[in-house]
């Protein structure tokens, strides 16, 4: 039985290369912000050409996307795992809760990362459509919990409830977002108010 394939030289220093990209991305966004940090001052900080930058990056959207999703997907996925096991309001404001207190932290970023990702296409925007499906799912799958516990009404449809969620949940987003300081609280309170007028108005809390 043979293990992987080793990687060649010239796979492993692309592969760094890549790296050091968008760690130096991910650092100038941070101290200059994303509007402030062009693809010229980015290849200079990183030691690379502009030629190198766009083998990896067609351009700085693509590059701000992928340097902050793993922070985000982290956090997820890390809510995710440490989630109550049942109580889907519970489950849901607690998930909420961490994710906004990731934008709150960063609001410049995430005003940015909204922009550029509501309409991106090609590759990038593919992979964001398929992570927003894979959130659903999750999604989808306490909702789909919570009425087998008979906690809410069995005539919920769990895609429907998700898309639902996740509706409500971007419009808070954005809501916090244009405010001048992200007040997590208030986007908490207006999401447990939608959840039991959604999924909990014929149920006891």
């Amino acid at each position: 039985m043979t293990g992987s394939p080793q990687k060649t030289h010239r796979q492993m220093q692309k592969e760094d290369t890549r790296r050091i990209i968008l760690n130096t991305a991910y650092q100038l966004f941070v101290e200059k912000g994303y509007a402030k940090t062009t693809m010229r001052s980015l290849a200079q900080k990183a030691g690379v050409g502009l030629g190198t930058i766009s083998k990896h990056f067609p351009d700085k959207a693509s590059l701000l996307i992928t340097a902050f999703e793993g922070d985000l997907n982290r956090i997820i996925n890390d809510s995710f795992n440490n989630l109550p096991s049942s109580g889907l309001k519970n489950q849901l404001l607690q998930l909420i809760e961490s994710i906004y207190a990731f934008h709150s932290r960063k609001p410049a970023f995430s005003r940015a990362l909204l922009r550029e990702v509501l309409f991106l296409g090609g590759q990038y925007g593919e992979v964001l459509e398929s992570q927003v499906y894979i959130f659903l799912g999750r999604i989808e799958g306490l909702i789909q919990q919570a009425i087998n516990n008979n906690e809410i009404d069995s005539k919920i449809n769990p895609q429907v409830g998700a898309h639902a969620f996740w509706s409500f949940y971007f419009l808070l987003l954005i809501a916090g977002l244009k405010q001048s300081s992200f007040d997590i609280k208030q986007q908490i309170k207006s999401m447990e108010l939608f959840l039991t007028q959604h999924f909990y108005l014929h149920k006891k809390i």
